[in-house]
């Protein structure tokens, strides 16, 4: 019985432990914008940007964000990027 009990507490004690590993190694959300999974500058967002036929571009830095905005083709779109890892994330549009 006690056989059991030893083998039953260190198979729950590998899968709990493989599951914070799981979860401490996963991917973060949001699409590749830069790629490199590393901060990225202002100068590098503009560049990316330019290089995908974006004029009129404005950059606004909010905390760990660059909010850009830039028009193609007649029309403006915004995206939203983290600074620290080059994805995308949603852009919050508050027009009630």
């Amino acid at each position: 019985m006690n056989r059991r009990l030893v083998v039953a507490l260190v198979g729950g004690t590998a899968l709990v432990a493989a599951t914070g590993v799981l979860i401490a190694t996963a991917q973060p959300r949001g699409a590749v914008f830069i790629v490199g999974d590393q901060p990225v500058t202002e100068a590098q967002v503009r560049e990316k940007l330019q290089s995908e036929g974006y004029a009129n571009i404005q950059i606004v830095r909010q905390g760990r964000f660059f909010e850009a905005m830039g028009s193609k083709d007649g029309t403006t779109g915004k995206v939203v990027i983290d600074a620290r890892t080059g994805r995308t994330a949603a852009a919050d549009d508050d027009d009630d």
